[in-house]
């Protein structure tokens, strides 16, 4: 079983200047999903619709777990996201699907079981009517965040919508029903050239994650990737409540929205979240069992994607690290044997393997490293995606090993690794000196004022993968507005 959670104090944050902002029928009770075991889990949701449940283990610690009800008093939901769920099985059914499938999760003030979805694809006609349920995720005994109320959630998982297409929704229900107001989101298509944003870190500065987010809006990105430590102390409810806030609502204007509810969100959690109850109480990633959202992957466009919680595999010991690492092997050979549909492989985690920055020496990255790089290489993963050094940096196609990584002359013979890191964390000095592997760097903040963080544009074509990295300026406006800093393509 995993560790328990543990707790954070955590120092102050570094740098991290604030900005203005800009602008003035229900499921049942059934055995564990995919998984083959409920790691100890007193309750299951099965999405109607789906061909997978929802079982979130008991070492999550979320309480008073309930399926939607119908005559339970409604209350105005607030910041409303998108996710993924899904089983974690390549090939099987019930598999995540971004295409096809999204999970709605919100936050009520006031204690309530009603948890209901209503969609369809005309605003003036929601009559696709979903439910799921409701929990509370609890505070820490002890240290940061432990005088805070329980974050009282809300759950619910839609499949069999159609790809590419427009969804508009609210979320709620109760008796006296009460509902959010009217959201939209587009379902991932299924092909063509289709735009992830990637970013991460975001910790120190809720107003530097809303301008990348307004470029996010901007640039009309299908999904959103993120690498980790989107707040300094994963044991405070408030900081998801106040960063979450900033992607919630469009700066210029309340009554409208910005990111938050209107594209899908997939996040790997980072070191300062800790692997701790209120990082897997705000997000939806797939995965059920002991391990749940601890590892996912899903295809989108010409890509396989993986999403890992590298927090156990850098620090821990024993079976968690065992059960990712050898999930890891089949899915990546499962990814392998499909790259006639999907010929790149893409992996995003926190810690940076062949970072040249502040942590590139840490025994827990090195941990990491060590454990990860010979399974890239195995399965000839293309390009991997970190967070945690907050700075821009692309290595050049490398194979192991970890100790001494190996310059390859072809892209397609090697992995790209990229640590794209300003969502709003302090700045830290980029790598310096000259290192055979790395290919470009780049810092904000006090190593390059003209920039308050970084983040990057990954477009995915049929046989073409291009990362457009930018420098983040403060000024308003889209992707047009900041620098190109970098850009790379690897064809297949």
């Amino acid at each position: 079983m995993r560790p328990p959670l543990l707790l954070l104090a955590l120092a102050p944050a570094l740098g991290g200047a604030a900005l203005a902002a800009c602008g003035s029928s229900s499921g049942g009770s059934t055995p564990a999903g995919d998984g083959g075991t409920d790691g100890g889990a007193t309750f299951s949701y099965a999405p109607q619709g789906c061909a997978y449940t929802v079982s979130p283990p008991d070492t999550r610690g979320f309480t008073d777990l309930a399926l939607d009800d119908a005559k339970a008093a409604g209350d105005a939901p607030i910041r409303v996201r998108i996710g993924l769920g899904g089983g974690t099985s390549k090939g099987k059914a019930g598999y995540a699907d971004p295409t096809t499938s999204a999970v709605f999760t919100w936050e009520t003030a006031a204690t309530t079981t009603a948890a209901k979805v209503r969609l369809g694809g005309d605003p003036n006609s929601l009559s696709d009517v979903h439910a799921g349920y409701s929990w509370q995720t609890p505070p820490p005994t002890v240290g940061l965040g432990n005088n805070e109320p329980p974050a009282q959630m809300h759950e619910v998982h839609v499949c069999g919508l159609t790809p590419g297409k427009t969804y508009y929704y609210q979320v709620g229900g109760g008796s006296p029903e009460q509902w959010s107001a009217t959201q939209s989101f587009t379902t991932v298509p299924s092909s063509g050239a289709i735009k992830i944003g990637v970013s991460g870190d975001s910790r120190d500065s809720a107003d530097v994650l809303q301008l990348v987010q307004l470029r996010m809006r901007d640039a009309g990105v299908a999904l959103q990737l993120f690498s980790g430590d989107f707040v300094l102390v994963g044991t405070q409810e408030s900081l998801f409540a106040k960063w979450l806030d900033k992607m919630w609502k469009d700066p210029a204007d309340s009554s409208k929205f910005l990111t938050l509810g209107q594209q899908m969100f997939l996040m790997a959690p980072g070191n300062h979240e800790h692997d701790l109850s209120q990082f897997f109480g705000n997000f939806a990633l797939p995965g059920d069992g002991p391990y749940a959202e601890t590892y996912a992957s899903f295809d989108v466009g010409s890509a396989h994607v993986v999403v890992l919680d590298d927090e156990q595999i850098a620090v821990g010991q024993g079976d968690p690290p065992a059960a990712q690492l050898a999930w890891l092997d089949a899915d990546l050979a499962a990814a392998e044997a499909d790259r006639a549909a999907h010929p790149f492989i893409i992996v995003v985690h926190h810690r940076g393997e062949l970072s040249t920055a502040t942590h590139g020496k840490d025994s827990d990255v090195a941990a990491a490293r060590n454990a990860l790089m010979p399974i890239w290489d195995k399965h000839h993963v293309d390009l991997v995606l970190n967070g945690h050094d907050h700075n821009y940096e692309r290595s050049k196609p490398v194979t192991g090993p970890a100790s001494a990584p190996t310059v390859q002359a072809s892209a397609t013979m090697g992995t790209t690794y990229v640590v794209c890191a300003g969502a709003g964390a302090g700045a830290y000095a980029p790598g310096s000196g000259t290192v055979d592997y790395r290919a470009f760097n780049a810092g904000f903040g006090q190593y390059d004022n003209k920039y308050v963080g970084v983040y990057s544009i990954l477009t995915l074509e049929q046989k073409k993968l291009t990362l457009q990295a930018y420098g983040l300026k403060q000024a308003c406006g889209g992707v047009g507005g900041d620098d190109l800093i970098d850009t790379f393509t690897t064809m297949r």
